[in-house]
């Protein structure tokens, strides 16, 4: 697999994990960060954070989980 892929899977495991802890467990949006942060992707929390709102394609499937919640 090509390093581009891996980084694709990657963001989105990483807005599958933030919409699960954040919008069905209703944690608070810094205990969100602070655990992908330390417990699950080992990078920076702010860098988690612009990569789920800031890059266009993962706030995209933020949006579409949001949506398929909205339903159920």
């Amino acid at each position: 697999m090509r390093k581009r892929e891996l980084l694709k899977i990657r963001d989105k495991r990483m807005v599958q994990k933030f919409h699960e802890l954040y919008d069905i467990k209703r944690m608070r949006i810094d205990d969100v960060l602070k655990e992908l942060e330390e417990e699950w992707f080992f990078l920076d929390s702010n860098y988690i954070y612009s990569r789920i709102f800031y890059c266009e394609e993962n706030n995209a499937y933020y949006q579409e989980l949001l949506g398929k919640n909205a339903k159920c």
